[in-house]
């Protein structure tokens, strides 16, 4: 499996609720039975002299105290599931089931479920090996740890309340997704290629006009969200062929049976390059971050437009929004792209896959908050200081000029959305400071 392809599994499963508990299920049963055979292999002077062994006389009190502490761990495990319920129907219907992702990944909750059906194994397990006991003495260490894993499950479930409590801010949302964008963003995407001295600039764009003028299609089998896209698979099918791929279709995109997803210069016609082809695409129900950092920035977006909306109304949780994602913006104008040019061993070109421009994600990031907050000052000005923010990070005039675009659009819909003259005048003002820190010479000024 391919490093790719391992991190887009692991994705999956860190967006549930089961992956979690269940290994520290397996893990308690395995701990279960090896404090057994410890119980009734180890000397029982040993562990009757130790101050955290849990003192029993008998089989009976030993099977009263697993069973008491099972069902106990067992009923609040059913308490926990319908805590949970409440976070995840109170989100989808403030911030969109499109975050609900945010919550599948919670470590916390899925620790807190993950410690109750755990203790509750591994009385169960020491239930079923009691069968196989002398006497009551010879599993004070098993029971005595069933004991503290009840203690320390119901400390986690005190501190679960207040994290369940707390996840339901809206800061505390938004700060978990631009988190996870802002760690794809510092990682950078799996392969950083690197154009071989002998191949200048211009030969790679005139071989990327010919493979996509005059390269054959190759069109997908199936059909789902494109969630990553294994590079180094497709260079491998590139050298194998001899051949250079045109990526039609990148991480983020929804494709159908008999949508294009690569264009091949010269066309291979082995019958297995298609499917090899096929087989680099990671298809889903949804999209992810890892390599598609504009759904992170879509995802802060949603948050604001819904909040935005008439049935919600609620004008603060979009300023947040913009903070968080002005600030992946700034980084991501601060950072080198990467090259559209993959090349394999032999410095042969195998891979052209464009990259998202920055333009692009400014228009995802400014776009339909402008278009739902044009009625709203605060929106507006906050817009206009977030572009400002980030134009302190810009590095070219592409940069300054996709938003100065952007800026140019809130100070234009200001006069159509606001009906108070002091408040379109507050806007200008605005974007009159926003307008000189878009100037090339704004900087050396300072």
């Amino acid at each position: 499996m391919s490093s790719i392809r391992f991190r887009d599994f692991m994705d999956k499963l860190r967006a549930t609720y089961w992956f979690l508990p269940a290994i520290m299920t397996a893990l308690a049963a395995t701990s279960a039975i090896i404090l057994f055979w410890a119980d009734q292999t180890l000397p029982n002077n040993l562990l009757q002299n130790c101050w955290y062994i849990f003192q029993l006389s008998s089989i009976p009190e030993a099977r009263s105290v697993l069973t008491s502490i099972g069902e106990t761990t067992l009923g609040v495990t059913g308490i926990v599931f319908s805590i949970i319920l409440v976070p995840l129907s109170i989100s989808a219907t403030q911030y969109g089931s499109i975050v609900l992702r945010a919550f599948l990944r919670d470590r916390t909750t899925q620790f807190a479920l993950g410690a109750f059906t755990s203790t509750t194994f591994y009385c169960l397990v020491l239930l079923m090996a009691l069968r196989n006991a002398t006497t009551g003495a010879a599993l004070q260490l098993s029971v005595s740890v069933a004991v503290y894993l009840l203690l320390v499950s119901l400390l986690l479930l005190i501190y679960f309340f207040h994290h369940v409590a707390d996840s339901l801010q809206a800061s505390a949302v938004i700060e978990h997704v631009s988190n996870e964008l802002e760690s794809v963003i510092e990682e950078g995407y799996s392969i950083e290629p690197t154009a071989p001295s002998d191949q200048t600039q211009v030969e790679a764009e005139a071989t990327r006009q010919k493979v996509a003028r005059e390269g054959e299609v190759v069109t997908s089998t199936r059909e789902g969200y494109v969630r990553a896209v294994d590079y180094n698979r497709l260079i491998e099918v590139g050298t194998k062929h001899d051949t250079t791929l045109y990526l039609e279709t990148r991480p983020g995109d929804f494709i159908s049976p008999g949508s294009p997803l690569v264009r091949a210069f010269p066309p291979p016609h082995e019958k297995d390059f298609a499917s090899a082809v096929n087989r680099a695409y990671m298809l889903g129900k949804n999209r992810t971050v890892f390599q598609d950092p504009e759904f992170g920035i879509y995802l802060i977006v949603t948050i604001a437009v819904r909040a935005l909306s008439p049935a919600i109304n609620d004008p603060n949780t979009p300023l947040l929004c913009l903070n968080r994602s002005g600030a992946a913006l700034a980084m991501l104008a601060e950072r080198k792209w990467r090259s559209p040019f993959y090349y394999d061993e032999d410095k042969q070109l195998r891979v052209i896959s464009d990259p998202v421009s920055f333009e692009r994600l400014t228009d995802v990031a400014f776009n339909q908050i402008r278009q739902y907050g044009r009625t709203n000052a605060e929106v507006l000005i906050m817009m206009l200081k977030t572009i400002k923010t980030v134009a302190a990070h810009t590095h070219s005039e592409l940069q300054r000029k996709a938003l100065r675009k952007h800026a140019m659009l809130i100070e234009r819909d200001s006069h159509i959305g606001l009906p108070s003259e002091y408040d379109q005048q507050r806007v200008h003002e605005s974007y009159e400071e926003t307008s000189k820190s878009l100037e090339p010479s704004y900087e050396r000024c300072l």
